[in-house]
C-alpha cells in the first residue's frame, strides 16, 4: 500500500513538474535574428567577419548555426564567426538560431564572393613643368584636357598675373612644350576643349572671366567680363559649341552665364549667389544644371535662354565650394557640399532630392561613376564608395584630399590625389592597390586616356608638374561618367 502512495505522489510531482516546464516557456517568444558580413563584397581567400543579431521581441536566443553552403560542407557555431570563402561565386549563407524552448528560426542570404583583383601594374613616365613660379596650392579642381591630335592642356595657376595654359606634347618616353600662353591672373579652374579644338578657361580676372584660346598656338582668340573673377568653374560645352560657366563671388555679379563659340554673351543670371561649380548640361541639351554655392542648391537653368526650369532650386542647402557636377544615365544629378553628397532628379518643372548621404568635407571633391554603377567622391574622411541607389556609404579608404575629383578605370581602380603629394590608386574593394608620389603638394584630379595613360598635375616646393603614368591593359571605366567633366575634353556634357 505504502509503494503504491509512493507511486502517486511520484506521478503526481513529475506531471507537476512538467505543467511547471510547459508554463516556464508559454511566454517564450519565438527566436529572430539577422546578420551582415564585412566586408560587403568580400574576395576570394579573404577572411571576412559575419555578425549576427536578435531583432526585437526575440525569444532569448542560445545557439547559433551556420551553414556556408561554399561547396566545402564548412558550418559554424558562433554567433559572430570569421570564414574564409575559398573561391569566387554566389553562396546562400543560412543562419538558423535556437531559443530556450528549443524552437527554430533560419534567415538565408547570398553572399557574393568577387576573384582577387589584377594586380596593378603602372609606372611614372615623366614629368614636365613651365617653370612658372607658384605662390599657392594649384586648386585640385585643375584637371588636364586632352585634344583629339593627343596634345594634352593643363593650367600652372594661382600665380597671380603668370598664371598659364600649356600645351604638352607626349613623346612616349617624354614629353615638350609646345607653347604656353599667359592668362594674366590667377587661374583655379581647368580647360575644357570646344568642337572647333580650341580651348576654354575661366579666370579671377573680372575683364577676362572667360577666354577662348586657339589650340594650334596659344592665342587668346576672345576674352569676355562678367564683372568679377571665376573659380572652380572648367566651362561646360554644348553640342552646338555653347559655352556655360558660373562666377565666383556674390552681389550684383554673382550667377551664371553662357556665349557663344563667337564670344558674344548669350544670357546671364546675375544677383543670386556665388557659383563655385562646374555645370553640366543634360543629355538633350535643353537644361544645364548649375550649383549654387552660396545656398547648396541645384539650379536647372533652360538652355536656350537662361530661364529657371524648375519652379525652385533643389538640394538640402548646407554651404559648399569646390565642387563638380556630374550625372548619371538616367539623368540624376550628383553635387557635394560640405556636409553632404547630394542625388537630385529631374522632374520637369521640379526637381526633387533622391538622397542626400551625410559625408563631411564632401565639397573637397565630385562624383564618379564606376562600370557596376558605384559612385566615388573625396571627403575630408577619405575616399568614399557609395551605393547609388540610396546614398549608402559602402567602404571609405582613409586619406587627406583637396579638391582632387577621382577617377574609375576599367578594372574599376579609382584614382585621386591626395594633399602630401600622391596619386593614391585603389581597388574595388576599398583596398590601396599603389601610390606614387608626385611632389609635395596637393596632387589635382586625374584623367584616364583610352590606352590607359594617367595625366595628373602636382606641385613641388615652387611648381606646377605634369605626370605621365602609364598603366597597363586599362582605360577608362566603361561608364556615364568616369572622370571630372566626363570626357577628356572636359566639356561635362551628358550624351
Amino acid at each position: 500500500m505504502k509503494n503504491i502512495q509512493f507511486l502517486a505522489i511520484m506521478i503526481l510531482a513529475g506531471s507537476l513538474a512538467w505543467a511547471c516546464s510547459e508554463d516556464e516557456f508559454a511566454n517564450v517568444n519565438p527566436p529572430r535574428a539577422e546578420f551582415n558580413i564585412t566586408p560587403e563584397l568580400p574576395v576570394e581567400g579573404q577572411e571576412v567577419l559575419l555578425y549576427a543579431d536578435p531583432i526585437q521581441e526575440s525569444g532569448q536566443i542560445v545557439s547559433w548555426h551556420w551553414e556556408f553552403n561554399d561547396g566545402t560542407g564548412a558550418t559554424a557555431t558562433k554567433r559572430n564567426p570569421y570564414y574564409t570563402f575559398p573561391s569566387a561565386g554566389e553562396f546562400d549563407v543560412v543562419l538558423t538560431v535556437t531559443n530556450v524552448a528549443g524552437e527554430t528560426y533560419s534567415i538565408s542570404k547570398t553572399i557574393s564572393v568577387v576573384a582577387p583583383p589584377k594586380e596593378f601594374i603602372g609606372e611614372l613616365v615623366w614629368s614636365i613643368t613651365n617653370g612658372t613660379a607658384v605662390s599657392n596650392i594649384n586648386e585640385g579642381s585643375n584637371r588636364p584636357a586632352i585634344g583629339d591630335d593627343g596634345t594634352i592642356y593643363y593650367i600652372e595657376g594661382n600665380a597671380a598675373a603668370q598664371s598659364s595654359i600649356v600645351a604638352v606634347i607626349d613623346n612616349g618616353s617624354s614629353a615638350s612644350i609646345k607653347w604656353a600662353t599667359v592668362l594674366g591672373n590667377q587661374v583655379s579652374n581647368a580647360p575644357s576643349i570646344g568642337h572647333d579644338g580650341n580651348l576654354y578657361i575661366n579666370t579671377w580676372a573680372a575683364n577676362r572671366s572667360i577666354a577662348k584660346v586657339d589650340a594650334t598656338n596659344g592665342e587668346i582668340l576672345w576674352s569676355g567680363s562678367v564683372g568679377t573673377g571665376v573659380s572652380n568653374n572648367t566651362p561646360a560645352v554644348d553640342d552646338e559649341g555653347n559655352v556655360y560657366h558660373g562666377s565666383r563671388q556674390q552681389g550684383v555679379n554673382g550667377g551664371a552665364y553662357s556665349w557663344t563659340p563667337d564670344g558674344e554673351k548669350r544670357w546671364e543670371i546675375t544677383g543670386v549667389g556665388a557659383f563655385y561649380a562646374a555645370p553640366v548640361i543634360s543629355k538633350d541639351g535643353a537644361t544645364v544644371y548649375f550649383l549654387n554655392t552660396s545656398e547648396g542648391r541645384i539650379w536647372a537653368v533652360n538652355t536656350e535662354d537662361g530661364t529657371q526650369k524648375w519652379d525652385s532650386p533643389i538640394g538640402p542647402g548646407s554651404g559648399t565650394h569646390g565642387s563638380s557636377l556630374s550625372m548619371d544615365e538616367s539623368g540624376t544629378i550628383y553635387y557635394t557640399t560640405n556636409a553632404h553628397i547630394v542625388a537630385v532628379e529631374d522632374n520637369g518643372s521640379t526637381g526633387a532630392i533622391k538622397w542626400a548621404a551625410d559625408i563631411t568635407g564632401a565639397a573637397q571633391s565630385g562624383v564618379v561613376i564606376g562600370e557596376n554603377g558605384d559612385l566615388y567622391s573625396g571627403s575630408s574622411g577619405g575616399l568614399v564608395c557609395i551605393n547609388p541607389a540610396n546614398g549608402e556609404v559602402k567602404w571609405t579608404y582613409a586619406l587627406q584630399t583637396l579638391e582632387s575629383v577621382p577617377a574609375v578605370d576599367i578594372e574599376g581602380n579609382i584614382y585621386i590625389g591626395t594633399a602630401d603629394g600622391k596619386l593614391a590608386v585603389v581597388n574595388p574593394q576599398g583596398i590601396l592597390a599603389r601610390e606614387f608620389q608626385l611632389g609635395t603638394g596637393a596632387v589635382n584630379s586625374p584623367v584616364i586616356t583610352e590606352d590607359g595613360t594617367v595625366y595628373v598635375e602636382g606641385r613641388d616646393e615652387t611648381n606646377i608638374r605634369l605626370y605621365k603614368i602609364a598603366v597597363e591593359d586599362s582605360g577608362p571605366a566603361n561608364s556615364y561618367w568616369p572622370m571630372k567633366g566626363r570626357n577628356l575634353k572636359s566639356t561635362a556634357k551628358a550624351n
